[in-house]
Formats: structure tokens, sequence, C-alpha cells
């Protein structure tokens, strides 16, 4: 006979159900943004350690792996958020038992999509780096760096899973602190591997390895100690529940979906960049490793809506549900107003802290300042997409996600990657000294089997300061359109009622 379910006691702390709106949804961000920041350090110091000390190619064989590694990663960071979903809901809902069920279900699923995704992944690195063109120089490099990230993978997936089932029980803080451990031994790794050892790439890869395992551990520790209404079971793990894999994989799908789709887009759009040269793709590198640091407040913000929508979703406290979102919103466009006007005035010192200079730093500070005036769109719809996914709407933000994705390939295409292209033709057939000067430089450095592959990339890297502005430009229509598309669904859409738990409690509209 099945138990009856238990009330939940819950620390107060944890609970975002009562207390001040604004204090709580700050106070359950702010550790889930230094965190994002911890992680991003993760390829940031990678890069700094490589474009230093083993050189600019080296730089763009890390930059150009981050689009498939995110492609495989969709699977896994689906899943982390369908688990935080459906344990924030039931946990605003009180329900102890099914908490448990839900929490070493979690971690069962852990297992099997880390597992597959080394099975799979590892030997198809280095055709699937060919698929996007990426250049003859530097695919050795990566090539070795994708495998070894892939061969770690089930670390990395432990600390998705655990961090998102701590998050849905109200905890921000200890997923902190497994980054700044982690963080930390991935610095010291990093600096022991490449210039101790001089392990190039593969040190660098095997750093960050070893700390995603470090980071892994730690939630699933946390669980296990008694600090919370549930901890891990062997036989559970062993024997996950089919209706709570379900909901986990109902909300998490779409989210799997939007981020393959949107790591499936990059894909495309890195094989535009790697049309206009190494040059770009470095600079491109730094960008996206400085865009990423900028994306870290609005990410935190973003999930912290979804615990906090999630948690008051499965209590039935609607109206104290909007409230957190709009108090979301404005924070998400107040911090974009302060970052971008820091990266406007900082890119150029940021660009030469990863040994940028010549054409990269012209590239890199244009694509910098540029970005830094878009960084609200990207607020508001990490805000209000968190917020619909821990409301249960877990479909419409992918939708949303995927249009705007949609719409900034075909862009990209029409107004940087072919005009590009038809430039490199008519540079090709012009032969001018300035290329046969290039071509020789570029085939004498070994990087290119055939003097034709050295002069396709010199005229590439002749053409490129004409056209790659627009595929910043792209970019920024993008996070447009994706902002304006999930807003209206919040304003217009039916949001309120995809709970997964059956237990509602009349709204509360004190809660101020």
């Amino acid at each position: 006979m099945a138990e009856e379910n238990k009330a939940l006691k819950v620390n107060s702390r944890n609970d975002l159900t009562e207390g001040p709106i604004f204090a709580k949804l700050i106070g359950f961000a702010i550790p889930v943004i230094l965190g994002n920041l911890c992680m991003q350090l993760y390829n940031v110091v990678d890069s700094i350690v490589v474009g230093n000390y083993v050189g600019t190619d080296a730089l763009a064989a890390v930059g150009a792996v981050f689009p498939i590694m995110m492609l495989f990663n969709a699977l896994f960071m689906g899943a982390s958020m369908g688990a935080q979903i459906v344990i924030s809901q039931t946990f605003g809902a009180k329900d102890e038992d099914r908490l448990r069920t839900v929490t070493n279900t979690a971690i069962a699923l852990a297992i099997m999509i880390g597992a597959a995704i080394t099975i799979i992944g590892t030997p198809l690195a280095r055709p699937l780096l060919k698929l996007i063109k990426t250049p003859a120089n530097i695919i050795g490099n990566s090539t070795s760096y994708l495998m070894i990230i892939f061969a770690g993978t089930l670390g990395n997936v432990f600390f998705n899973l655990g961090s998102g089932a701590l998050r849905g029980m109200g905890d921000s803080r200890w997923p902190l602190v497994a980054m700044l451990v982690s963080s930390v031994t991935n610095i010291i790794l990093d600096l022991v591997f490449v210039i101790y050892f001089d392990m190039g790439v593969a040190g660098v890869a095997w750093a960050t390895t070893i700390a995603h395992f470090l980071s892994g551990m730690i939630p699933l520790w946390r669980i296990q100690s008694g600090a919370y209404p549930v901890r891990l079971h062997i036989k559970d793990i062993l024997h996950p529940d089919k209706s709570a894999a379900g909901q986990i994989f109902k909300l998490g799908l779409p989210s799997s979906i939007q981020n393959a789709a949107m790591s499936l887009g990059s894909v495309v759009i890195q094989s535009f960049a790697n049309s206009f040269g190494s040059n770009f793709i470095a600079a491109n590198t730094i960008i996206m490793k400085t865009d990423g640091f900028a994306m870290m407040p609005m990410m935190g913000l973003g999930m912290a809506s979804t615990s906090f929508v999630g948690q008051n979703i499965g209590a039935g406290k609607i109206d104290r549900a909007k409230k957190g979102v709009h108090a979301g919103q404005i924070t998400a466009i107040a911090v974009a107003a302060v970052v971008g006007t820091a990266l406007y005035f900082l890119g150029k010192y940021i660009m030469r802290a990863f040994g940028a200079d010549g054409q990269v730093l012209m590239m890199g500070v244009s694509g910098v300042r540029f970005l830094a005036f878009c960084y609200a769109f990207m607020g508001l719809d990490h805000v209000t997409g968190g917020a619909m996914r821990g409301a249960g709407a877990a479909i419409a933000p992918a939708i949303t996600s995927i249009l705007a994705n949609l719409i900034r390939i075909p862009l990209a295409y029409i107004l940087a990657a072919r005009p590009l292209r038809q430039e490199i033709a008519q540079i090709l057939a012009a032969r001018s000294p300035d290329l046969t000067s290039k071509a020789a430089e570029f085939f004498a450095s070994g990087a290119y089997k055939t003097l034709e592959e050295a002069e396709q990339s010199a005229a590439a890297v002749m053409a490129a300061p004409n056209h790659f502005m627009y595929m910043f430009y792209v970019m920024g229509i993008s996070m447009f359109c994706g902002a304006l598309m999930i807003f209206l669904y919040f304003k217009f859409g039916k949001w309120q009622n995809k709970s997964v738990v059956k237990k509602n409690r009349p709204d509360d509209s004190r809660d101020l």
C-alpha cells in the first residue's frame, strides 16, 4: 500500500512562497549569478591561458568547439531544467514523498545521460569539427580539446542535475560553493598543465574535466547530508519512477529542443564565422567569452524566476508569481544598463587581456560595443522565459527562442556570409600582390596542405573587415525578437494553468 504523502518541513530561507518578493528573488538570484560567473571562468581562464601561453591559433581552436559542446549539452541542460521545475513545484506543494521520488529519479537520469554523451560524442569529435569547416590549422587542437571534454561529461551532468535539484528546493548557495571550489581547481590546473607541463590545449581540457567532476560531486554530497527533507537512495536510483521521469522529460524536453536548436543554429553561425578566417574566429571567441560574463546576471535572474514561480505555482499563489516576474524584469533591465555601459567603455582592455592585437583587436572592440546595447533584450528574454518554465509552460519559451534563432540564420547568410564569399571570390580572381604575399606567409607556417588552401584563408582575412559587423547586427535583431515574443506570451498566454502538481492552494495576493 502506498504511504500517504508527508507534509514537508521547509527551512524558511529556502521557502520562496513566503516573505518579501523582491528580497526573496534577489536573495536567491545573487548566489546563482555568482555561480554562473564562476562557471564562465572555466572557458575564460582557458582562453586567457591559451591565448597568452600557446597562441592565437590555439585560442581559435578552443573557441571553435563551443557550438558542438553546447549541442551535446542541450540534452542534460534540458533535463536539469525539467528537474528544477518539477522539484520546485513539488517543494512548493509541500509533498515530501513525491519530492524524494523526483530527486532520486533526476540523479538516475544524470547517470544515463552522461554515459550516453561520452559514448556517442567522443568518437564523433573530429567528424563534427570537419562538418562545420573548422580551419585546417586549428582542427587538431580542437579535436583533442573536444574529445577530452566529452570523456568527462558525467561530472558536468551531475553538477547540472544536482544543482537543479537544490535550486528547486530553494537553495542557490551550495551550487555556488560547488562552482567556487571547481573554478579555483580549474585555474590552478590550467596553469600547472599548460605552463609547467607544457600540455597545451589538451592540458586546458583536462583541467576543465577534473574541475567538472569536483563540481558534480558537491551537490550530490549536499543532498545526502540531511540538510533537506530528501536523501538519495541506491534502490530509488536503480529503479527510477516512470511518472517522475515523464514529468522531468515533459518539462525538460522543450528546453532540450530549444538548446539543441540554438546550438545547431550556433553551429551554422560558426560555419559562417569560420569563413571569415582565423582572425575573426579569435575575435569572436573572445567576444563570446566576454558576452558570457554579461549573460550571467541575466541567466541567474532567469533561474531565480524559474524556482520562484515554480514554488509559488505549486503553492497556488498565482498573484505572487506574477509579481515575482515583474520584479525580475525590472531588475534585468537595470543590470543590463550597468553591464552594457561597462562593456562599451572597457571593451578594448578586455580584448587586450586575451592577447588580442591588430585586426583581432579591431574586430573584437567593434563587436563588443555594439552588443553592449542589446543586453536589455537578453535580460527580458531570460527572466520571462525562466518564469514561464517554472510555471510549467515550457513549450512557449522554447518556441519563441527557436523562432528568434531561425530569424538569425538567414539574415546572417544574406547580410554577412554571402557578401563575404563574393568578395573572397573577387580577391582570388584579382590575385593581387597582397594576396600572394599573405598566402605565401600562411603556407610557410605549415598549417595548410596546399597553396590553394592558404590563398583561400588569406583572401578571407583580407575581406573580413568589410563584412564582419553584420554577424553582430543579426545577433542583436535575434535578441530583440526573442524578448518581444516571450513577453507577449507572458501578457496574453495561459501559463497560470500549467502546474504539474495537483495540490494547489488559494492564491494569496497579500504578499508584497
